[in-house]
């Protein structure tokens, strides 16, 4: 019991108390913020004037789509022995973070709209 104790005491101080956990997770809620304010001011500064409502949501629905497709086609297959790939999939990962955080914003401003 004594060695089962000691072995997940070990997994959890490297994998919560390492910096490159609390690097990533800092980037990815910086990334969410970010398209939460971004999904905020598109809705403020287009919902002003109402003559960009369909020309922004098409293209906001064009940048969510090819995100998803950059990001989730051949996830699986990605090789990150070489650093660039890693640095590839780190500016990718921020990408879907932000993209992630204006999905959120965009529902929260429906919910502002409809009440």
């Amino acid at each position: 019991m004594n060695v089962l104790t000691g072995f997940f005491k070990k997994i959890y101080y490297r994998l919560f108390f390492s910096k490159k956990f609390f690097y990533s997770t800092f980037i990815s809620f910086v990334g969410i913020l970010f398209g939460f304010f971004l999904a905020n001011t598109l809705a403020t500064i287009f919902g002003q004037t109402g003559d960009w409502g369909i020309l922004s949501s098409g293209i906001l629905v064009a940048f969510i789509e090819s995100t998803n497709r950059i990001i989730y086609t051949n996830k699986g297959n990605r090789n990150n022995t070489r650093s660039y790939d890693r640095k590839v999939d780190k500016i990718l990962s921020f990408i879907n973070n932000v993209k992630i955080g204006m999905l959120y914003g965009f529902f929260v401003e429906a919910f502002k709209l409809g009440s």
